[in-house]
């Protein structure tokens, strides 16, 4: 299962049942709230680490069609616990922009 907190203390927060399989859409906006297209040219990555000053990533998913897959491959040897993400956009033009700060992301444990 896969839940994301859009507001509050937590915002940004994911939680992802370990092993499982989910889709992360990404969606931008400007300053003035209009939507921001990315191009085959552009790049985004979510990256998540053990902590924020951990040099080693534990996952690094780069968005395909505007979005981020999870299969359950990425996440099942993971130990169950609290890590950190975020997400980086690099536009064609080199520019570079964090559109997710550091956040929360939690792995679950599952029943089965």
């Amino acid at each position: 299962m896969l839940c994301i907190d859009y507001d509050g203390p937590h915002k940004n927060r994911i939680t992802l049942t370990r092993g499982d399989s989910a889709t992360l859409k990404l969606k931008l906006y400007d300053a003035q709230n209009k939507p921001v297209l990315l191009t085959d040219a552009d790049r985004a990555v979510l990256t998540i680490k053990q902590d924020i000053d951990s040099p080693d990533v534990v996952l690094q998913l780069e968005a395909k069609e505007k979005q981020f897959d999870f299969a359950p491959a990425d996440t099942a040897d993971l130990d169950c616990g609290r890590y950190c993400y975020d997400v980086q956009v690099t536009l064609s033009d080199k520019d570079v922009y964090t559109v997710i700060p550091p956040s929360d992301f939690i792995l679950a444990k599952g029943v089965t």
